[in-house]
């Protein structure tokens, strides 16, 4: 896919890739199923597990503070405030969902792993957030993204991917 800002080409890259790791955590938490409490000794589990942990609910906050904090302000000054809000809404019921699988699952990690309630809890909001991440993520795909083509001018573009970088390189080392 070819973009015309640097900003709508590096989120694009970190969509793809969010959707990845949400592809894969769906695929298992459908075939394990909420009854049967996941094998924490299996590596390819553990990983999947970090990978949420890591992986999804750190690009989900930082993404969405990205937006919310730069990117939006951006289109709001050129009129473009319903997007902004409308995602901005969506965000406020995807990132608390995305922090508390990433509690959810460092606590799991860290001890016995889960009791069957909190694997139901988990299995139930991991769902949850695929199909509501996912979703979103088109929506960014489709209408943020040709937002940003058509009201961010090429030195709004270059500021806002050097922000975006930053950040992405600041959560990396973290």
């Amino acid at each position: 896919m070819m973009f015309n800002t640097k900003i709508a080409a590096l989120l694009h890259e970190e969509h793809v890739h969010t959707i990845k790791a949400l592809q894969g955590l769906e695929e298992y938490l459908l075939t394990q199923t909420s009854r049967r409490l996941p094998d924490l000794a299996d590596a390819k589990v553990r990983a999947l597990l970090e990978d949420m942990l890591l992986s999804v609910a750190a690009e989900v906050e930082r993404h969405f503070g990205f937006e919310e904090n730069h990117l939006f302000r951006v289109l709001i000054e050129q009129g473009e405030a319903g997007i902004a809000a409308f995602l901005t809404e969506e965000h406020a019921t995807i990132l608390p969902l995305a922090q508390d699988l990433a509690v959810q699952a460092r606590a799991a990690l860290a001890g016995e792993g889960f009791t069957a309630e909190g694997w139901k809890e988990f299995h139930r909001s991991g769902i949850e957030l695929c199909e509501r991440e996912i979703f979103h993520i088109q929506k960014e795909e489709m209408g943020l993204l040709a937002a940003i083509s058509m009201y961010v001018d090429g030195d709004a573009d270059a500021q806002l991917a050097e922000i975006y970088k930053a950040l992405v390189a600041a959560s990396e080392a973290a």
